[in-house]
Parts: structure tokens; C-alpha cells; sequence
């Protein structure tokens, strides 16, 4: 109803997801002062928020240095999380990708028009991407978007609300819906999609869609490798492998509860 106020407590509530939001991005310790700075809150709703957070576990105090970190109740909660979104299970799929080609590998969902990526196995050669769980990139630009998009059923409508000129993240970024579209339809021919330097210069992806009994996709696996070690023909095999392993993880990632994101 119009005009009506939100239940009490939500801005408490909003306040304090925005407080373990901020220590997540900043993964260090921040204090009181610097939050309150970044988040637009005074100093003493700042100081009972991060100490109603510590009680219960999921902020912890630093004495020396007198700022905050994500406390250990983070961890408890993020690995029952991952048990119920079945990652612990998709995790040694990705490690046995890893072992086989020593490349780096990702699970990624879809969070509306941004791939954001769950669970990464890093590669242990010299030459490779630094990346993070949680790192967020728009779809377009990414081989485990465009995987996503391809059996997405709101891709249309997703396609018709980009800008005629897409925002470049690299110079070989996709220029125009139009291409984008094009690769849709390749992608579902194929069986999985390439990044050709389209989200980082000199990293080159190969990903495929985690399906669920409707052939739709939130989540896609992917294989990030060097330019220097990625030939057509290994393109060519590590799509054979990872669109194999995304349809192994779909047998046990229950995808319908990525779809409610």
C-alpha cells in the first residue's frame, strides 16, 4: 500500500547486511569512523551496529588496531550456505578440472545483468588471472554469461534493454546487441561459449551452462586460460570438458534455487 511504513526493524536489518556487505568487499578490517564514512551513518549507529553484529559472532574487534573484520559466524553461515546450494559438492568437479588442465576454474550464477562468481579453483602456474569469489562482471562480456544467456528465457528481453553501443571492458569487447545475439545461437549450436579477451586482455574463457530439468541456466562453469596456452584446438577440447562437467554439477546443484536470485 502506498505510503505505508516498512516493518519495524528493516532499516536496523538493511543497515546491518550493508555493514557484512562492506566488510566482504573490503576483506580487511575497517573501523568504526571509515564505516560509518562509507556507509552515510553516524558514529553511534555505526559503533551499536558493529557491536550488535560482534555479540552474535558475525563481526569480531581487532584490540590493537581497534577496527572490525567479518567474524568466524560468517564462515558457518557461508559453509552451510554452500551445502545447501550443493557447492561443496561442485567443488572437487572443479578440482578435478584444475588437476587435468591446470588452468584456473569458476562456478558462476547470475545476479540480474552481472555474472558473480561462487567458487574458484585458481591455477598454480606462473602465468594466470587473479581472481576472487564474488567478483562481478556484466554478462555480455564474459564466457559464463553469454552461457547463461544462451538458455535464458528472459535473454530476448535482456538483450532489447542493452544500449545500441556496449560499454567497452576491453578493446575486444562485443560492440553491439546484434553480435551479442549471434553468439546466443552459436553458443546453443555449439555447446558452450568463448570469451576471446572480451572481459580481461590476454585471458581467454571457454564456459558452459548448468541446465535444470528445463534446460534453463542461472549458473555455468567456467575455464579461464592465458592467451599464451590457449591454441583454437584447446578451445576447442577444454569445451568439450567443461560443457561435460557443467552437466555433471547439474546433477546434484539444485539450480532452481539459484533461479530465485
Amino acid at each position: 500500500m502506498q505510503g505505508a511504513k516498512p516493518p519495524a526493524g528493516t532499516q536496523a536489518i538493511g543497515r546491518a547486511l550493508a555493514v557484512l556487505k562492506l566488510l566482504a568487499e573490503r576483506a580487511g578490517e575497517m573501523g568504526t569512523a571509515r564505516i560509518a564514512e562509507h556507509l552515510g551513518l553516524s558514529s553511534g549507529t555505526a559503533h551499536r551496529i558493529v557491536h550488535a553484529l560482534a555479540a552474535e559472532g558475525l563481526v569480531a574487534h581487532n584490540p590493537r588496531t581497534d577496527a572490525y573484520y567479518l567474524g568466524t559466524g560468517t564462515i558457518l553461515l557461508g559453509q552451510a550456505a554452500q551445502r545447501g546450494f550443493g557447492l561443496d559438492q561442485a567443488l572437487p568437479v572443479l578440482e578435478q578440472i584444475n588437476t587435468e588442465t591446470s588452468e584456473s576454474v569458476n562456478l558462476v550464477v547470475r545476479e540480474g545483468g552481472e555474472s558473480v562468481v561462487m567458487l574458484r579453483v585458481q591455477s598454480t602456474l606462473p602465468l594466470r588471472f587473479e581472481q576472487h569469489p564474488g567478483a562481478r562482471f556484466p554478462l555480455y562480456t564474459t564466457a559464463s554469461g553469454k552461457a547463461i544467456l544462451a538458455h535464458s528465457p528472459d535473454a530476448d528481453e535482456y538483450l532489447a534493454g542493452l544500449p545500441e553501443r556496449l560499454p567497452k571492458i576491453t578493446d575486444r569487447t562485443l560492440d553491439t546487441p546484434a553480435q551479442l545475439a549471434a553468439q546466443l545461437d552459436e553458443i546453443r549450436a555449439r555447446g558452450y561459449s568463448i570469451d576471446e579477451e572480451e572481459n580481461v586482455a590476454g585471458v581467454r574463457c571457454v564456459g558452459a551452462p548448468i541446465l535444470d530439468a528445463d534446460l534453463r541456466a542461472q549458473a555455468a562453469l567456467v575455464i579461464q586460460v592465458p592467451t599464451a596456452r590457449m591454441p583454437p584446438r584447446r578451445v576447442r577440447e577444454l569445451g568439450a570438458r567443461v560443457a561435460t562437467a557443467a552437466k555433471e554439477i547439474a546433477r546434484f546443484v539444485p539450480i532452481d534455487r539459484f533461479m530465485s536470485r
